[in-house]
């Protein structure tokens, strides 16, 4: 994992311990998603679900 990767899942460990303390399954749910993908070295579930092609290539420049 490079280190934009690592403070990347910093971060989101971070918003997924508020996620738990607020009990909001569905953002935790989300958060998980995003941690375990990030983790194999994926794309983002939620980027790959809701940008278009044009989007998605910007993202990688």
């Amino acid at each position: 994992m490079n280190d934009k990767q690592c403070t990347a899942l910093v971060r989101l460990q971070r918003v997924l311990a508020v996620a738990k303390a607020n009990k909001n399954q569905l953002f935790i749910q989300n958060i998980e998603r995003e941690i375990a993908a990030l983790q194999r070295g994926d794309c983002s579930p939620l980027i790959e679900k809701y940008l278009s092609k044009d989007e998605k290539a910007w993202m990688q420049l």
